[in-house]
């Protein structure tokens, strides 16, 4: 076990941030689709950070394309127009088939469920929600509250009625 790690990580980061097995896995390598622990076992990774990274590590197209981006910008807002963000999402509206697409860029699953919340909540005009029992959503506050999963507490202070099933 890695005993000054899991220390550290308590000391620091919040106990509703779930480390899964007795002896947690302390990961320090990647590459293709398998991950290395820091006792040099390695793993094929099924997991892809709770499976929204699945594109695997130090795949050479992909640490370039991060290299690119990252010799322009990182970061901006879309309050600007951005061409790689068109360009992609041009790509996106284009394989899904879907006549006159929008693409809605998110940082990571939860975001993008917040913003389904949002769209089914208010193109419907109510605050009733159909969620899976069991199931996972994200960490933030919407997420959470549609999460049916006994270990997850939802907050009483939710504006969605949830119902299971």
């Amino acid at each position: 076990m890695h005993d000054d790690l899991l220390a550290r990580h308590r000391e620091v980061l919040p106990s509703w941030m779930a480390l899964y097995y007795d002896d947690p896995i302390a990961l320090v390598d990647g590459e293709g689709r398998h991950v290395w622990d820091a006792d040099g076992n390695r793993y094929l990774d099924f997991f892809g950070g709770i499976l929204t990274t699945m594109s695997g590590y130090k795949i050479p197209e992909v640490v370039e394309a991060i290299r690119t981006q990252a010799g322009k910008m990182l970061h901006t807002s879309t309050l600007y127009l951005i061409e790689s963000q068109i360009e992609l999402a041009e790509r996106i509206a284009e394989l899904s088939g879907i006549p006159d697409a929008k693409v809605f860029f998110t940082n990571s699953g939860t975001e993008a469920n917040d913003a389904a919340l949002m769209l089914a909540t208010q193109s419907r005009r109510s605050n009733q929600i159909l969620a899976m029992r069991n199931s996972y959503h994200g960490k933030s506050h919407s997420a959470v509250a549609i999460t049916g999963n006994a270990a997850w507490s939802a907050t009483t202070l939710t504006p969605f009625h949830t119902v299971y099933v």
